[in-house]
């Protein structure tokens, strides 16, 4: 393994001709941008990549066509705080939200194979208007805010009133409909085991939207994955209880959730990326499936994490 400080790549690094064989995203050759990037490879010789920075930012320095899959669940809409400078999920109006995620994904869909899939997972946010913080959340110490733009009067932007649920998920995937997406299909995640919501005047929500989008007409699909799993194929009952990640306060999806999207959207050999990295969820299911990996975060401390669980794999 090693780590070096700027971003680059080999003339190698150039659109791949087939489609099916993606080239490596080896860096060593654009400009210096002062990202951090680990390289690492797996005992069974499968080669990962970790990058600490913008998530836009890095996906800029990479090639077009590099990954057959992305999956990948970005902060959510004034959920956490996770003290980072610039971290998404903090922008004061939901259009300022929305936009700074579909940035991302613009680049996503530059650096995604033609036939290429992505998995966006996404949870909404309730507007309070109430003038005070009622982040306080004993699920997570990375709940607790100041005056969050969520708690504020004006409604975030949009005009909608206090108590409101804002649909985050839907903004967004309509948003990147308008930017030549193809939204394929919007999946449920019924959250088997969550717990519960602290909230006594509606029904507490127990599931997640997992967007699968695509770039064409024809792309990567083994409908085999969701055959006899489920009553429905686009309602996925998996336990929300991810691995313990020993610290590391994100909000981590389970490894189920990652793999149903693997064995549905990703050749057996295919690249697969996480431009919100988080603990390395995303990245550590694929290198066991035997994917190439690769992930972005702008968080040292979660990257750290990611390359010191990455670097013991076998």
């Amino acid at each position: 393994m090693q780590t070096r400080g700027e971003l680059a790549t080999s003339p190698k690094a150039q659109r791949r001709d087939r489609q099916d064989e993606p080239l490596p995203v080896d860096l060593t050759t654009l400009p210096s941008r002062s990202f951090a990037h680990w390289l690492g490879t797996t005992g069974s010789g499968l080669t990962w990549d970790v990058y600490q920075g913008d998530a836009k930012l890095v996906l800029q320095q990479l090639p077009d066509e590099s990954f057959h899959c992305v999956i990948t669940s970005p902060p959510y809409y004034w959920l956490r705080d996770y003290g980072v400078l610039g971290q998404t999920g903090q922008e004061e109006t939901v259009g300022g939200y929305v936009s700074a995620i579909c940035s991302v994904m613009d680049e996503v869909r530059r650096v995604l194979v033609n036939d290429g899939v992505l998995f966006l997972n996404l949870g909404d946010t309730y507007y309070s208007g109430k003038g005070k913080s009622h982040g306080v959340d004993p699920k997570s110490n990375k709940r607790r805010f100041g005056l969050r733009a969520v708690d504020k009067s004006g409604g975030v932007g949009i005009g909608i009133r206090p108590k409101s649920s804002i649909g985050v998920p839907w903004r967004v995937a309509l948003e990147m409909a308008k930017r030549s997406w193809v939204l394929r299909s919007p999946i449920i995640w019924h959250r088997k085991n969550s717990l519960p919501e602290a909230v006594k005047d509606r029904p507490r929500r127990s599931y997640e939207y997992v967007f699968m989008f695509v770039k064409n007409r024809r792309y990567y699909f083994d409908r085999s994955a969701v055959m006899n799993v489920e009553v429905e194929e686009d309602v996925w009952t998996i336990s929300a209880r991810p691995k313990p990640t020993n610290g590391i306060d994100t909000a981590p999806f389970p490894d189920e959730l990652v793999q149903r999207c693997l064995d549905l959207g990703c050749p057996p050999s295919g690249s697969v990326l996480d431009p919100y990295a988080g603990s390395g969820t995303t990245l550590r299911v694929a290198l066991a499936s035997g994917r190439r990996a690769t992930g972005i975060d702008l968080s040292t401390k979660f990257c750290q994490y990611i390359v010191e669980n990455l670097s013991a794999l076998l």
